[in-house]
């Protein structure tokens, strides 16, 4: 079967807008009711990530806003995944509706790239949670990618969402995805490059 993509929009610095994209499909091609939904856009020094959807959360337990947390991909999660045009390395981020954060950087799908400490970048992040809704915001400084030597406007980028059914199962959702395949999120030579925007 063939991949199934859809490129990032990536909104550039002192553009006002910043529609959401929606995640309607699940990697088996059933529809995700209500969809999630999910923004990138750069600020004058960060890349801001966004993800929301119409619906009550699944949180892990003892999650806070702002603070690193490993394994938020056991409960809802947005994921965003960026690279710059060479695919090594590639970033993971995770968040959580309650705006608490996970990021990795790898050298091949889930092998971790030696010396990189995610929880030391100066991230900024929130998370709003009401019954029926949720939306978290993650600030990502610019010079973190700009390290790596990613140009923030040349990223290759794939947004994804984890959603832990009340019986416990999950359903996964990405811009970049392989219908009837196993969901794996970690293809870095899958991902398109953004689309910026304004």
């Amino acid at each position: 079967m063939t991949a199934e993509q859809t490129a990032c929009k990536l909104w550039r610095a002192g553009t006002v807008a910043c529609d959401m994209q929606w995640l309607g499909q699940d990697w088996d091609g059933e529809t995700v009711e209500p969809p999630v939904g999910f923004c990138m856009q750069l600020e004058a020094d960060e890349l801001t990530l966004r993800a929301r959807r119409e619906a009550p959360a699944c949180l892990m337990p003892g999650s806070r806003s702002g603070e690193f947390t490993p394994l938020l991909w056991k409960y809802d999660v947005a994921e965003f995944f960026l690279r710059g045009e060479s695919v090594k390395p590639y970033m993971e981020i995770n968040l959580a509706p309650n705006g608490a954060w996970w990021a990795a950087l790898f050298d091949e799908p889930r092998a971790n790239h030696p010396g990189f400490d995610a929880a030391a970048i100066a991230v900024r992040s929130r998370g709003l949670c009401n019954d029926p809704c949720w939306e978290g915001e993650l600030r990502l400084p610019l010079v973190t990618l700009r390290e790596l030597g990613w140009d923030p406007e040349e990223l290759r980028a794939s947004a994804c969402a984890v959603l832990r059914q009340k019986d416990g199962s999950y359903r996964y959702a990405s811009t970049c995805m392989q219908v009837g395949e196993k969901p794996d999120f970690h293809r870095p030579w899958c991902w398109p490059p953004v689309q910026m925007q304004g």
